[in-house]
């Protein structure tokens, strides 16, 4: 006798749901609508929890208690939980719409109002701290106290979608609108996110305009320019698959209307598109400690934040070019300088356990590369501000003896100048001093003064419990020898 073939539905619970459990969001979804049995399995709260899990750490607070469940409060900002899940995002361009300061913010999933929300960064430094001391080994230079307090900007959101503003149909093609501060009851800044698709690197040509920077190693880039403000659907993903979960973008713009209705003069409309940072470009881990993102004094300039990688020792000495990564050009206006610099640096010499023939410490292993992730007039966004070429041994220039940074490695690094707007840019020699994992400090020989640097601590901006309400950190208790 010939045996019915099995069904689905035929199988026990736990195997269908067991089944269940390895599909994604969208198959589920898609399982839902073929029976009432099978809508009964995929909208088990149990299999939604996780893709929750995925993107932003679990809460006490359960969405029943708003009235919601995991599968409802997942399709609510489906597809944009790729903002919390990356956390980190630098745009092209700053609030004010300047394209060479551009801004970092951090994005979150706030449990109380089921919204996602994404706030910049920003560092003060305290009125009256600012003082200057000269360095003991070298009376001519100037060193720059520099102990920043670093917060996220709460008053002025980037990103804040709500959770029952539009449906998730409508946001693969459309721009959704985000909550925002009205003047009247039409008047005010409007504001609207929308999604993007990367550019597949066959496609992508050296004159193209891409962000991030390729300076970035990045897996994905989308378009950098549009002459329709990325309007036109060539930049808009088609479908679910073709969204890109590492780059977005926001339009903003100010409205005046009357009091008849919306129609009004629409007026200072721009896009900022924003990218986010491979994890293994800012995470610390035993054998690379400095990797992070980190904020700098950059005097006039004030404070700005940069991402320092570290990165395996490249074949080649002297000022780096423009293009990194696989191909190094050295600035040919510069060859003097480097044998005049080479000529006049300190004498190499081995620390502690690094005589002769012993490999360099773990920790002090490779090359240093500092790219500012927001910049000033001078240095742009996306660009490097300073290397270390290498911070083992054959980078070393010696180990400081004097009080202020007793014990720290001093080795050699490469400083990047220019005039405003980014033009006659060059390197010049400088010294990096490593006083710890969390505080380093640029020596610029040209200028005759010394500034710091100290590493920003992105968990500690995650956290919105009730314990841990305030959204600042001082970084002055990073750093001991500099007190």
């Amino acid at each position: 006798m010939r045996q019915k073939p099995l069904s689905l539905l035929g199988l026990p619970s736990e195997i269908i749901h067991q089944i269940l459990s390895h599909l994604p969001p969208l198959s589920l979804v898609e399982l839902s609508l073929t029976c009432r049995a099978l809508r009964a399995y995929a909208d088990n709260d149990l299999l939604w929890i996780r893709f929750f899990e995925e993107n932003v750490p679990l809460y006490r607070v359960s969405p029943r208690d708003c009235g919601s469940s995991w599968r409802e409060l997942y399709a609510y900002h489906y597809p944009y939980w790729f903002l919390p899940q990356h956390k980190i995002w630098f745009s092209n361009k700053a609030h004010t719409g300047s394209d060479l300061t551009g801004q970092l913010v951090l994005a979150r999933y706030n449990y109380r109002t089921e919204c996602i929300e994404a706030y910049r960064f920003v560092a003060e430094l305290e009125q009256g701290a600012d003082t200057f001391e000269q360095w003991e080994h070298n009376r001519d230079v100037i060193i720059h106290t520099f102990n920043p307090r670093v917060r996220l900007w709460l008053d002025d959101p980037v990103v804040r979608l709500g959770s029952k503003v539009n449906g998730p149909g409508t946001r693969l093609l459309k721009e959704v609108q985000m909550m925002q501060e009205f003047t009247g009851r039409w008047n005010g800044i409007h504001s609207t996110i929308f999604l993007s698709k990367a550019i597949h690197p066959s496609l992508q040509s050296p004159s193209m305009a891409l962000w991030p920077p390729r300076i970035i190693p990045a897996t994905q880039r989308t378009r950098n320019e549009s002459p329709n403000k990325f309007r036109g659907d060539a930049h808009r993903p088609k479908k679910f698959t073709e969204v890109s979960d590492q780059t977005f973008r926001v339009r903003k713009w100010m409205e005046y209307g009357g009091i008849a209705g919306p129609l009004g003069v629409r007026m200072g409309e721009d896009v900022m598109t924003f990218s986010t940072l491979p994890e293994e470009c800012y995470v610390s881990t035993k054998e690379k400690p400095y990797q992070g993102i980190w904020v700098g004094d950059y005097s006039a300039h004030g404070c700005e934040f940069l991402l320092v990688m570290q990165c395996d020792v490249l074949d080649h000495t002297g000022p780096p070019g423009r293009i990194r990564r696989n191909v190094i050009t050295a600035i040919p206006e510069l060859d003097d300088a480097i044998s005049t610099s080479s000529s006049n640096s300190e004498a190499v010499v081995t620390g502690p356990g690094q005589e002769s023939g012993q490999e360099d410490p773990i920790d002090c292993r490779g090359r240093l590369e500092a790219i500012k992730l927001t910049g000033d007039p001078n240095i742009p966004r996306g660009e490097y501000t300073w290397i270390a070429e290498d911070i083992g041994r054959r980078g070393l220039i010696r180990i400081a003896e004097e009080q202020k940074f007793q014990g720290a490695r001093i080795v050699k690094s490469w400083g990047h100048i220019a005039n405003r707007g980014f033009k006659d840019d060059s390197y010049i020699a400088s010294q990096l001093i490593m006083i710890s994992h969390d505080r380093l400090a640029q020596y610029w020989e040209e200028f005759g003064h010394i500034s710091y640097f100290s590493r920003v601590n992105v968990d500690d901006f995650i956290d919105i419990e009730p314990s841990t309400t305030s959204d600042s950190r001082s970084l002055s208790d990073r750093s001991t020898r500099d007190e």
